[in-house]
């Protein structure tokens, strides 16, 4: 089932992590992604920007399902990961968040 699952590694999920301090960018990548400019694909800060993504919403499951309110499972990657994509597109329409990092890829 889905709770087998990881997040959609692609733009907008690391763009609200990075906005919400889960996660943080070297000076030299962050000037990159806030000046626009295309990152190359499969290079170490693309990969980077990935797994770190990954790893910060399953780290968010893991907290989120430790709540004793909450019952046993009840957050996926894959839940957590649509709820942080629909907060995250409505934050950039409203022009609420730096630019995400660009890659020239068919795989988003």
């Amino acid at each position: 089932g889905t709770e087998t699952l990881t997040t959609f590694a692609d733009y907008r999920v690391p763009q609200i992590l990075r906005h919400k301090g889960i996660l943080e960018y070297l000076p030299s990548l962050a000037m990159r992604v806030d000046q626009e400019q295309e990152i190359e694909k499969d290079s170490y800060d693309e990969i980077s920007i990935r797994a770190s993504t990954v790893v910060a919403v399953e780290e968010l499951v893991k907290f989120l399902n430790q709540n004793p309110n909450t019952n046993e499972n009840s957050f996926t990657d894959v839940t957590v990961d649509w709820y942080l994509w629909q907060v995250g597109e409505r934050m950039n329409q409203e022009g609420m968040m730096k630019p995400f990092h660009r890659v020239r890829t068919h795989f988003y």
